[in-house]
């Protein structure tokens, strides 16, 4: 009897005792629940005004980038028979290399709330380019013009080789709004999805073709100043998407660029917009992106996170007129072939400007094949407070052969009933960017493929 009087006691006590100790597990799952800060992963991140407990919201960054540039120049070999100037077979010219160091500042000002206004301004510390031999092959057999009394287009010099001046100055600054149309951090139902439009405005003096002989600079059109600038302008939009699941966050993006010249019109379209030219402007740019944000570690309640993001870039590069590796070394040539005025219609013996035609100095800019360019990158990002936030990058791009020197000695798609701009064309009319000497069949350049590293970090103040 004493024995069920215990049992019926202890049962009654485990009875009473029961909620109270199911409250030590409710409270460990809740402890176990995952809870993520509202800010989503850098690449799709935009910073607000007028928001709940935030007002206004401002970010300063700085941040230093380091670029280098390797890839080998060919040329078609173009001698005797014609069957020799198909293009299969390239020749090795030199190696091409380019190091860039700059500093990039930001600014971002929330305006409303998944509204922002930013822009950006790199300030180009030094940038350095440079043809070397490869081995103790002497190039210069090879950059003949292929008239009856041969020059070389240019020298690329034992040792140093051909060196282009250093570089420094401010290239352009951009200005732009981003609108996160949907943001997951607000309705957990939908993805973060952000459009964005920006235009970059050149700043400094557009380059100049230049060499160094000696300690001299020498550039095209006499002065040693070489410039910095693209001098173009553009108009960039981008759209971008994510969508986080606990610790990863998959994005997205896809954007576009177009380059007009600015202070550098002279350079693309001398003596104005001539019928006979093809490319007017640099090429158009189209860029695929796709990743993952991972974050392994987040301290909400401290305002700390940590993360790493895996990127995947494919962008296209459409045909145009532009800066290619050979600009310095062509731009600022002796050979007659190229300091020549071209004239946009046959002149009969006249000069060009007496047959009321245009002339055309060959200022470096050539036309260069439309190629892609695939690159991954990684970034390791730090949330160090609420304040700060800290990044280091590492980044490959390499883009496969494509032509450097390719400008049809023919528009087809512009008519004349002057017999002087037809010319010998079939149809249409003399393109005055064309130079037979490095844009025709066996004559031209081209660049082997083209690897970019960049090493990056950056500092934000969050205000």
């Amino acid at each position: 009897m004493r024995v069920i009087t215990r049992i019926v006691a202890l049962a009654s006590v485990l009875f009473a005792a029961g909620p109270a100790l199911l409250v030590p597990t409710r409270a460990m799952a809740d402890d176990d629940e995952l809870v993520l800060m509202r800010e989503p992963a850098a690449f799709v991140d935009v910073i607000d005004a007028f928001d709940d407990h935030d007002p206004f919201d401002l970010d300063i960054s700085i941040g230093y980038v380091r670029t280098w540039e390797l890839g080998r120049i060919q040329r078609e070999p173009g001698m005797g028979d014609p069957e020799d100037r198909r293009s299969r077979e390239w020749l090795d010219v030199a190696d091409y290399s380019r190091e860039v160091n700059q500093l990039v500042f930001g600014l971002d000002v929330g305006i409303f709330r998944d509204l922002a206004l930013y822009g950006r301004l790199p300030l180009i510390l030094s940038d350095d380019r440079s043809l070397s031999r490869i081995g103790n092959d002497d190039p210069s057999s090879v950059l003949l013009d292929r008239s009856s009394a041969p020059m070389p287009l240019f020298d690329v010099p034992a040792g140093e080789g051909f060196r282009s001046p250093t570089r420094s100055g401010l290239d352009w600054v951009s200005v732009g709004l981003a609108w996160s149309i949907l943001n997951q951090q607000r309705d957990p139902h939908v993805p973060t999805w952000l459009i964005m439009l920006e235009g970059r405005f050149n700043i400094d003096e557009p380059m100049r073709a230049c060499r160094r002989a000696g300690g001299d600079v020498v550039c095209q059109g006499g002065g040693s100043e070489p410039g910095i600038s693209r001098g173009t302008n553009a108009l960039r939009f981008e759209t971008r998407g994510s969508w986080r699941d606990r610790y990863v966050e998959p994005y997205a993006g896809l954007a576009f660029q177009i380059e007009f010249p600015g202070n550098a019109a002279d350079l693309f379209t001398q003596g104005g917009n001539l019928a006979g030219y093809i490319n007017q402007r640099p090429p158009i740019q189209g860029r695929l992106t796709a990743g993952v944000a991972i974050i392994p570690w987040e301290d909400r309640q401290h305002w700390q996170r940590f993360s790493i993001d895996l990127r995947f870039t494919g962008d296209y590069v459409s045909e145009g007129r532009d800066y290619s590796p050979l600009f310095d070394a062509l731009g600022s040539s002796t050979n007659p072939y190229l300091t020549s005025p071209a004239c946009e219609g046959v002149t009969g013996g006249a000069t060009c400007q007496a047959a009321g035609y245009e002339q055309v100095d060959f200022t470096g800019l050539t036309d260069t094949q439309a190629h892609a360019r695939l690159g991954g990158q990684i970034t390791l990002e730090l949330q160090a407070a609420r304040y700060v936030r800290f990044g280091i990058t590492t980044a490959i791009f390499h883009s496969p052969s494509y032509g450097l020197t390719q400008a049809d000695a023919c528009n087809p798609n512009a008519s004349s009933d002057d017999p002087g701009r037809r010319g010998t064309c079939r149809s249409g009319i003399i393109n005055p960017h064309h130079r037979a000497v490095i844009d025709l069949p066996g004559q031209r350049f081209r660049i082997e493929s083209l690897t970019q590293i960049d090493v990056a970090a950056n500092v934000t103040a969050q205000f």
